[in-house]
């Protein structure tokens, strides 16, 4: 009976066990597609993704936590508005520098062993980061962080994807997008528990000071550690051992899950699995030949010295170079540069952006009637021209003061004059965390919905419509003129980017085969965190050039880089759905 051509009989039948009968019966050798399918979806995809809620978590909390960290630091570590710039784009830039390795690594050696190693040396550099005393040692372990974690975030995606069968795959790119999300809230939860304290520990005379916000950096290193335990115990990828040639291996592991998901109350159907590489040589499905041609690349030495790895990952580097696979890749290049350059820009400002509105409104004696949700009062625009004007008076004050103190010595004559403009003080109302968690919380409702309408919706539509959405509500933030308006526009601008961001990504996964997926995901990533990198390091400068440039950044450059790129080439990116359904 020939199968319906219905696109959601069609996705019924990819789970199907009784698909895999051909005309060997239903011994026959199966594709990854069928075998995953037969294993259904259970138990195990649910211990799953909740091993995969403290990676999520990991993953945002490295990138993320030194925006909540700079307002209380600010006077610590005599901050000016470049140098949290400086410290926002860290991350990424460390990011940026190991994408190619870890892509080419995972491909050739596997996936958990990857992101065992990742979550667990990530920790450890957040931890040195919580005991750096300057903004250079930070620096330093930030962007070893940043280097680190870009492994465990593009390997997880793809390892997440392969344990789910066409059907469920798009569905859960989302949910990873629910638990970023939730990350995303638990983190200024957290800020607010333990930031504002007055914890101050002095170790060694002095040697070593320990402020609040260090605690906050050290106790943020949990879900990493938890990762890399919890990964210790999943099985490898069975995609990937099929590439590789190990379908015995693959096979056992499907018998696994097929046996956590039923309960064990039946016998796994598959008896047999395609060899991948033999099917390229014998003249499989283009497809196939793909995905074999690197796996016979890859496999005649698979734990072959550092030359060699890095020899297969130039051949695997050269073929995503070339049909048909440019096209898509550098499509997708494009559209996450301006995703990310607008998204983490803004995202890692608005911290940042709330403690400046609460600072303008404590220092310009603003009364308990016209509260941080008032209306009527200054626009964002004024209050950052204030916050702009203060710190530039602030940093000529202190060159004064050393100069002073260089000619004249530490007189407290001589140094009197500038006290009352020397005076820092850090804003840690809760307020501030309080806007980023409610944003945190409209992110998690809004992907619970995606979720549950991705296949009725599409990632193309999200693409198109979302990102104009975005654009406009970024823009419109130059004209906000309360905290209450600010902080809907930032919702929606956020959480619209965010859930733009996931489904490429997802459907990245669903374009390319298996010995090329984590790569492009690699690299796709890399195009967007260099986009985190120029909008961080530049978004300081447009704030001391007036109050529209930062706005038309976040603004324009999401609806010009992204929308246009989407509405242009939505031929060439059919396939993001088509390979969806």
């Amino acid at each position: 009976m020939e199968p319906s051509k219905d696109k959601s009989s069609k996705a019924i039948e990819i789970n199907d066990p009784m698909d895999v009968t051909t005309g060997d019966g239903i011994n026959g050798p199966a594709d990854f597609e069928t075998a995953i399918g037969a294993t259904g979806y259970g138990r195990f995809n649910y211990i799953l993704l909740l091993v995969a809620m403290p990676c999520c978590m990991t993953t945002v909390f490295e990138t993320t936590t030194m925006s909540y960290v700079l307002p209380s630091a600010e006077c610590d570590l005599n901050l000016t508005l470049a140098d949290k710039g400086m410290l926002n784009a860290i991350t990424y830039t460390g990011m940026i520098t190991s994408a190619f390795l870890w892509g080419f690594l995972s491909d050739m050696y596997g996936r958990k062993r990857l992101l065992v190693v990742g979550f667990l040396l990530d920790s450890t550099f957040n931890v040195l980061c919580a005991l750096s005393q300057n903004m250079v040692t930070i620096m330093v372990f930030k962007f070893m962080g940043g280097f680190v974690i870009c492994g465990p975030f593009a390997v997880l995606m793809a390892y997440l994807s392969e344990f789910h069968s066409l059907q469920h795959r798009s569905r859960v790119m989302i949910v990873l997008g629910v638990f970023y999300s939730a990350a995303n809230m638990l983190l200024p939860a957290l800020a607010w528990l333990i930031i504002p304290q007055s914890w101050n520990l002095v170790i060694g005379n002095g040697a070593l000071e320990i402020h609040s916000w260090q605690i906050f950096l050290a106790v943020s290193c949990l879900p990493g550690v938890l990762s890399g335990i919890s990964v210790i115990f999943l099985p490898e990828s069975p995609k990937f051992l099929m590439s590789k040639g190990e379908n015995e291996r693959a096979l056992a592991i499907f018998r696994r899950l097929h046996a956590i998901n039923t309960g064990g109350r039946q016998e796994y159907p598959i008896k047999e699995l395609v060899d991948e590489l033999r099917l390229g040589s014998d003249g499989g499905t283009s497809s196939g030949k793909q995905a074999s041609t690197m796996a016979t690349t890859m496999k005649e030495e698979p734990n072959a010295g550092a030359a060699g790895g890095l020899g297969a990952g130039f051949r695997q580097l050269g073929i995503m170079f070339r049909k048909p696979h440019l096209k898509n890749a550098a499509l997708a290049y494009g559209i996450q540069f301006g995703i990310l350059l607008g998204l983490n820009t803004f995202r890692l400002w608005v911290p940042q952006l709330f403690t400046i509105i609460e600072e303008f409104e404590h220092e310009r004696h603003v009364g308990p009637s016209d509260g941080p949700l008032a209306t009527g009062q200054a626009t964002l625009c004024e209050m950052l021209a204030y916050k702009v004007n203060k710190t530039v008076q602030m940093q000529q004050q202190w060159v004064e003061r050393d100069v002073s103190r260089a000619l004249h010595g530490p007189d407290p004559v001589a140094v009197e004059p500038f006290d009352d403009v020397l005076k820092c003080t850090a804003t840690t109302e809760g307020r501030v965390y309080l806007y980023s968690l409610i944003i945190g919380c409209v992110g998690i409702g809004a992907y619970a919905v995606t979720t549950v309408m991705i296949n009725s919706i599409g990632n193309r539509n999200i693409l198109t419509y979302g990102l104009l959405l975005a654009g406009c509500s970024g823009t419109a933030l130059y004209w906000a003129r309360s905290s209450l308006v600010t902080l809907v526009l930032s919702s929606c601008y956020i959480t619209v980017c965010s859930i733009a961001s996931t489904a490429l990504v997802g459907s990245v996964v669903a374009m390319f085969p298996t010995s090329m997926r984590t790569m492009v995901v690699s690299l796709t990533m890399m195009f967007g965190r260099t986009g985190s990198i120029i909008g961080n390091l530049v978004f300081p400068y447009l704030m001391a050039l007036g109050c529209l440039p930062p706005f038309v950044m976040i603004g324009a450059i999401v609806i010009d880089s992204g929308h246009y790129l989407v509405a242009q080439c939505l031929v060439a990116l059919g396939a993001i759905d088509d390979n969806q359904e």
